[in-house]
């Protein structure tokens, strides 16, 4: 099974948007940037290697839910 690696602040601030291929990502894949909005507001961002925007999404939406905080989610939006 191929382990995603989280980046650090140092490697999102070098993403612009949109997917890119990145030598962070596995063969197949690209790295999305995402952004949470939750329930009351706030909004958080951060970057996923998927194959598509729509697994960038679901990968999100898998570790809200492992974190029991996927109710607290109003919309995910990934480029």
């Amino acid at each position: 099974m191929l382990m995603k690696k989280i980046l650090n602040v140092s490697e999102m601030k070098q993403v612009r948007g949109g997917a890119q291929t990145s030598s962070l990502c596995g063969e197949g894949e690209q790295l999305y940037t995402c952004v949470t909005i939750w329930q009351g507001g706030a909004s958080t961002s951060g970057s996923v290697c998927a194959t598509s925007r729509a697994m960038a999404k679901t990968s999100l939406n898998l570790a809200y839910h492992a974190q029991f905080v996927k109710e607290d989610v109003r919309v995910i939006r990934c480029l």
